[in-house]
């Protein structure tokens, strides 16, 4: 049987250890779940690193696999609390 993980498993495993964006991540979910929602989804969807357009090949080619990941429920089926919390909960350990 294979597993599949869910939209929010990909997110929630992806965006807190990428190093390219990790810390305006852990800075948008300090401030609450539609920050972070925001930030995340303008990745994906706008290529944007908050103002900045992402035009790098291996950014862009990363985001294109992790939206494959995904699925069919996408962005919208995103437990985005649980994103926040896998965010947030490494700094909490210090």
């Amino acid at each position: 049987m294979d597993y599949h993980p869910t939209p929010t498993e990909v997110v929630a495993s992806w965006i807190p250890h990428d190093a390219r964006w990790h810390e305006a991540a852990r800075s948008a979910a300090a401030i609450g779940v539609d920050t972070v929602r925001r930030y995340v989804c303008g990745l994906i969807l706008d290529h944007r690193d908050g103002d900045r357009e992402l035009t790098d090949e291996y950014d862009l080619r990363s985001i294109e696999a992790l939206t494959e990941d995904l699925g069919a429920g996408g962005l919208a089926a995103v437990e985005w609390s649980r994103v926040r919390d896998a965010l947030l909960l490494p700094l909490e350990a210090r």
